[in-house]
């Protein structure tokens, strides 16, 4: 299982340097991405420019999201034949459609967890295992099956798909990867470190915030690439 696993990991690592273009495109939308999220964050709506403004970040936002995971699953299938951007703008669409039932179940879940008045700890801890872990495995998976086979044959073996989520092998990657885009990126913002010069420490928490914005990019990316790879190998 191990072999297989770090054989996976180690194929989406190097077929994701080796597309220089899919990395560029991938860089691109996760700075676009930062950008929107920020610019939601920052925008005041006061004036018509300003709500002018949130509008398309909040249309832009989902789709930069959304096509920086189409190139997660696909990356790994190697060179695109035909119109690229037509695929891209297909497989957005479908792994829209089917991630917006694993929301909507994944909101009404957590809802109801955060209602449990007893047995606290527990409601917490399936709470932020749902969040972090049981939904974007499963997510993962319906991305990879509808990217292969379409939505149709999805529907029709949803059943295998759903077997494969928690696979030991698929659990194994997932938990690798994160150590990669959650953990170390977040040890990393919320290390102390005490510097006297304040440029100096401008200059030191602008290298950790950007160290880690590629942290998370780069390991989701492989992350999902080598689930990738997993899931077309069986």
């Amino acid at each position: 299982m191990y072999i297989k696993s770090f054989s996976a990991m180690f194929s989406a690592v190097r077929l994701l340097f080796k597309s220089r273009r899919v990395l560029l495109m991938l860089l691109l939308a996760w700075a676009g991405l930062l950008t929107t999220v920020y610019l939601f964050a920052s925008t005041r709506e006061a004036t018509i420019s300003q709500l002018l403004m949130t509008l398309v970040v909040v249309i832009c936002a989902p789709a930069l999201f959304f096509v920086l995971q189409a190139l997660s699953v696909t990356y790994a299938e190697g060179p695109v034949s035909g119109n690229r951007v037509k695929k891209l703008t297909l497989d957005c669409l479908r792994l829209i459609v089917v991630s917006l039932p694993v929301l909507a179940v994944t909101l009404l879940a957590v809802y109801g967890l955060n209602k449990v008045q007893t047995y606290v700890t527990l409601a917490t801890t399936l709470r932020y295992l749902l969040i972090a872990v049981v939904a974007p495995m499963l997510t993962i998976q319906l991305w990879i099956a509808t990217t292969n086979s379409g939505l149709r044959i999805l529907v029709q073996n949803l059943r295998g798909v759903l077997s494969k989520t928690f696979e030991p092998q698929s659990v194994f990657v997932y938990g690798c990867g994160f150590l990669l885009f959650a953990v170390i990126p977040y040890l990393l913002v919320q290390a102390g470190i005490s510097i006297d010069r304040p440029w100096l420490e401008l200059s030191v928490l602008t290298l950790r915030l950007v160290a880690s914005a590629l942290l998370i990019l780069l390991g989701w990316v492989t992350t999902v690439g080598a689930i990738s790879i997993l899931s077309r190998s069986k």
